[in-house]
Formats: structure tokens, sequence, C-alpha cells
């Protein structure tokens, strides 16, 4: 087949890719801003809803049609998208790749039907947002530790299940009174609007929550009602709506004094968590204790200090007092130290009396007699015993020289070593023929390698202890039995 592209140019050529190409349009179309936030009116057609819960369809009329992609489906919406309906799709123009075609991304999807009632919200919403009903200035607190909760909602609503259920579980000390009222329909607004004036005008709620669970546009109509939103505005009672899911918005969320995302939600906004509430206690305790305990510490420093004055004083007071009781009994002390100086002189000269010259002379020569005769006697004793340590020890030599190893190998015995000269070998048993062994002499040692062992014969003396004679028969000894 002949080529399109030149010979002369073929090098110089460069071809895209299918995927640059993809590129190149991709950023043509995403890059375009007429194409982004765009409305799509069509008749549904090829639903499919995948188990991550993203939507995939196809928007028709009679002379196009347009792939639609909708993430996330299921988790925004509840209801389910049928084929065969005409809807309003809000989303992007994008590219998708890996098809190489393109698609709308929906943000946003309303049944026919519902672009009506968005436009009157929007234009409500204004309305009302000029007047001031939405002002963040007007809107109440909630309060911290509420022990009323008005709920406002009907009693056969899954929103009612699911906000006692929150409320019983992080705070079981809430009282909680219900105000039952329609949630859907055209005699909802009404009856709302009753139930909130009466819950307000009852004096004992801390907060009302007004609530209702997911559904259409359609479904939440009630809650966009003008008269619904003035009464709420007026009210004097904290309310907090928590209407749809978190993607819906109804006017009474924007007039409420809080916005909660889903009635789940509101219900934890108004109720502490009791664990948190402990927790908080045991931390204010513990600090009340620290604080507590510093003053406890000053007050005893403050105390010291003033015991320490007290004590000072009462200290100087006593000096006083036996300085005065010092100087009366002086005089006394000094009569008391001359009667006594006399009366150690007295004993003095009479001791200087006893202990005349000769007297003392005489009694050192007795005494020095008799130390004499004592140390003869001592010096004779210590003989008689060193002589016979001394006749103990030569014996003890005797008796060491008949044992010692040495001797014996002196004499031309041997010891007979194993062959690592670890153990002695004292028993035929202990050695086995091809063994080697170390005879120990007393100059030195002969190693060899033994050929037999053979054991001696048993003497008579061995005999009969190894056997006992009875009635002339050879009969073992019950210790051979035993073995």
């Amino acid at each position: 087949m002949e080529s399109l592209i030149p010979s002369a140019s073929k090098s110089q050529v460069r071809a895209l890719s299918v995927s640059e190409v993809t590129k190149l349009v991709r950023g043509l179309i995403e890059g375009e801003p007429t194409l982004r936030g765009i409305w799509v009116r069509g008749e549904t057609s090829n639903v499919r809803t995948t188990p991550t819960g993203h939507l995939f369809f196809t928007l028709k009329d009679e002379d196009a049609q347009l792939t639609c992609v909708f993430f996330s489906y299921s988790r925004q919406r509840k209801r389910e998208l049928e084929a065969g309906v005409e809807v309003y799709a809000l989303g992007d123009i994008t590219v998708y790749e890996q098809r190489g075609q393109y698609q709308l991304t929906v943000r946003d999807l309303m049944l026919r039907g519902e672009g009506e009632l968005a436009a009157r919200f929007e234009k409500l919403k204004r309305r009302l947002a000029e007047e001031g009903l939405f002002d963040e200035a007007h809107k109440l607190p909630l309060p911290e530790l509420p022990r009323v909760v008005g709920l406002v909602t009907s009693r056969q609503a899954a929103a009612f299940t699911d906000v006692v259920n929150v409320l019983s579980r992080r705070a079981p000390y809430l009282r909680v009174v219900l105000f039952p009222a329609p949630v859907q329909g055209e005699e909802a607004a009404p009856q709302l609007i009753t139930a909130l004036k009466r819950a307000d005008a009852a004096g004992i709620c801390d907060v009302i929550l007004l609530v209702r669970g997911g559904g259409s546009l359609e479904d939440l109509w009630c809650f966009n009602d003008e008269s619904l939103a003035r009464c709420i505005y007026a009210m004097k009672t904290p309310v907090v709506s928590g209407v749809g899911h978190e993607v819906d918005f109804t006017i009474a969320d924007f007039v409420a004094d809080h916005r909660a995302p889903t009635p789940s939600v509101a219900a934890e906004l108004v109720a502490p968590d009791v664990r948190e509430l402990r927790a908080d206690l045991r931390q204010s305790a513990e600090r009340l204790v620290t604080l507590a305990r510093a003053q406890l510490q000053s007050r005893e420093r403050e105390l010291a200090l003033a015991r320490v004055d007290r004590l000072g004083t009462d200290v100087i007071r006593r000096i006083a007092h036996y300085e005065d009781g010092l100087a009366d009994g002086a005089g006394d002390l000094k009569r008391r130290v001359r009667v006594w100086l006399q009366q150690r002189s007295e004993k003095l000269k009479t001791a200087a009396m006893r202990l005349a010259p000769r007297r003392v002379l005489r009694s050192v020569q007795d005494r020095m007699a008799l130390l004499d005769d004592r140390a003869d006697g001592l010096v004779k004793a210590s003989r008689r015993t060193l002589d016979a340590y001394s006749r103990r020890l030569e014996l003890a030599r005797a008796r060491l020289a008949a044992v010692d190893p040495q001797a014996t190998l002196d004499r031309g015995y041997a010891l007979l070593w194993d062959g690592k000269r670890e153990k002695l070998i004292t028993r035929a048993q202990q050695a086995s023929a091809g063994s080697g062994v170390a005879a120990e002499l007393a100059d030195g040692f002969v190693v060899g390698t033994v050929d037999r062992v053979e054991e001696k014969p048993l003497t008579r003396d061995q005999l009969m202890k190894k056997y006992s004679w009875e009635e002339g028969d050879l009969v073992p000894t019950e210790t051979e039995e035993g073995e």
C-alpha cells in the first residue's frame, strides 16, 4: 500500500500516540469553562450501580445520548434511580481516557419537577437571607450541659430511634421530651410549627431538636416552608436542625441556631459524652487537689514561721529567768565548793600518812616475791606443754611418711593411670585390652597399651565374704541373690 506521507519527509514526521491525542482532547474539553457546572436534561437509560456505590447511566433525547457517572451516589442518596425517567443532572464534561470517550461527571441529580422546587427554594432562601433570618448574630448558643432536650419529629421516623439511641448512649442523664409531628406531606409544616411552639412555651427544654431522615426534595419540602422558618427564628429556645443527609439543605437548616448534617450528629451536638464529662471531672478534681495541697503547704510554712517566732520569744524569756536563778545561786555554790575542798584536803592528809615510805616498800617486796613464784610455775608448765606437742608432731610426721605416695613410689611401687592421666586405675575392670595406660614411678612415667586384662583368684577371706556355708552346701549370700 502506498504511503500517504512523502518519502522525503518521513524521518522528520513525529506521530502522536493514542494516549497523547486523548490527553490533548481532555485538556481542550476539561479546560473549557462553559463545560463545567452545567445542567443537562434527559431521559435515563442503562442505569447501573456498582458495589462501591458509584452510579453509571445514560442521558438521552430524540437525537443524542450522553454517558454519565455519579461517584459515591449510594452514600449521598438513598433513593434508587430508575430507567425511563426524566432528570436534571448537574456536573462537568470530562474525558474517560481508557475508553476514549467524553462523559458527564455528575455532582447533583434531580427528577423532573424537582427543578421547579429548586427554583422556589433558591428564591425563598435569597429573600429570607435579605431579611436577616440567617444572620449569625441572632443565633442562640447551645447550653453546655442541658438537662431536658425537646425532640420534634415523627414517632414512626427512623430519626426518632437514631436520636434516642445516641442520647441514651452518650448522655443517659438527659431527659428527652417528644413533641410529635409529621415530617412529610402538605400538612406537615403547620403541625411542625405547632409542635415547636408547644416545646418553646413549655419552658422545660434547654434545647430543641428538629430532625428527619433523608429523602428526595419533595419529601423534605415541608422544612422549606416560610412560616416554619419564621417560627424557628422567633423561638426563645435554641433549635438544632438535623434534616436529611449531609448533602441535603433546607430553609430550616439556615434559620436554625445550629445545623447538623444528620439526626445522629444533632443528638451528639447537644449531648456531651458522659465519659468525657467524667474525664473532665477527674482532671478538675486532680487540679483542685493540687491547688489545695499547694495552699496547705503554704499555710504550713506560715505556721512554722509563726511557731519559730513564738519559740524564740519563749526562749528569751526562759533564759532571763535562768539568769536570775543563776545569780541567786552563785553565792551558795561558792560556799559549797569551799567546804568540798576542805574535806578533800583532810582526806589527802590521811592518805599521805598511810602511804609512808617504809610501808610502801615492804608491800612492794612481798608482791614481787609472789610474782617470781608464779612466773617460775608458768615457765615449767609451758615447757611441759611444748614437750607434749613436740612428741605429737613427730608421731604425725611418721604417720604422714607412711602414707606418702612418693615414699611408696620410692619403695618400688607404681601408680597406674589411664592413657590421659586423668583417672587412677585401681580395679582390673577399669582397664580394657587396647586401651592406653601410664604407670607412674618415683622418677617418671612408663606409657603403654593393655594387651589383656586378668582378674586375680579370690582369697579364702574373699570367698567367705561372698558366700555363706549352710548345711555343707555352697549357697550365695543375700547380696549375690539380690544382684
